[in-house]
């Protein structure tokens, strides 16, 4: 097995408080854009998609063409076709952008996540519609609840809830031969203050939901796992980021 973290660009946001609710006013934030691949030894796995880079009319974002998730596998040695699921934490746009990219894939996301964004209710801000209607005819696992689900029935990637953020976010385990246990959180710790300080992330569709699922994260990281924030910018200082991988 193999973990590949894909670099995905910046997104240049005025003020942290974006991310951590209620602090951090007026303190301008740089983030970085994840998505993931892994090779597993029985297909490929795609978690998150970033942002389509050929269609980022966002001013904040800072991206170029060869960000793009597809583009960055096919640097690789990676066919996107070949991609066997694509698991997305949850489905605001920074996350879903390359959803189109694989439509051979089975997605793996959360039925509950799946319903808020097909039909959001009116303060969500975080969904880009038509992008999710073009994908809306794409196979899709929908795990329900907060019920663990196991991609290849071996515990090596494991989809498990962590609600809060979103009505039916889910972060991954990933367990690696050398590496270890590694999580990505997807945006249910957007920034290390999440974790540190039990500050719900931005956006937040349940506050209270949101910081149990930091102190089970939290629990994670004690008991010896990496955790892969959604948008900590210093993780670039320590993260192996491809070409190079975890193994």
């Amino acid at each position: 097995m193999k973990l590949y973290v894909f670099d995905g660009g910046r997104a240049h946001l005025p003020d942290l408080s974006h991310l951590t609710p209620d602090r951090n006013f007026g303190r301008p934030v740089t983030i970085p854009l994840f998505s993931f691949l892994i090779d597993h030894p029985r297909g490929l796995v795609v978690v998150d998609t970033g942002v389509d880079t050929d269609d980022a009319r966002d001013p904040v974002l800072e991206v170029e063409p060869a960000h793009r998730i597809d583009r960055q596998m096919q640097r690789l040695g990676y066919a996107p076709g070949d991609v066997k699921y694509v698991v997305l934490t949850h489905l605001h746009l920074d996350h879903t952008g390359g959803m189109t990219l694989f439509p051979d894939a089975t997605f793996i996301v959360r039925r509950s996540e799946l319903r808020a964004a097909w039909w959001p209710d009116a303060y969500e801000r975080g969904y880009d519609f038509d992008n999710l209607l073009a994908a809306r005819g794409f196979r899709y696992l929908q795990p329900p609840g907060d019920e663990a689900f196991d991609v290849f029935e071996d515990g090596s990637v494991v989809c498990f809830d962590t609600k809060g953020h979103t009505e039916g976010h889910q972060s991954v385990l990933v367990d690696l031969p050398r590496s270890g246990k590694i999580v990505l959180t997807g945006d249910a710790v957007q920034v290390a203050e999440n974790l540190t300080d039990s500050v719900p992330p931005g956006m937040c569709w349940n506050s209270q939901m949101a910081v149990q699922a930091i102190a089970k994260l939290r629990h994670l990281q004690e008991t010896g796992a990496l955790l892969i924030f959604g948008h900590e910018l210093s993780l670039l200082e320590s993260l192996k980021i491809a070409p190079a991988y975890y193994d």
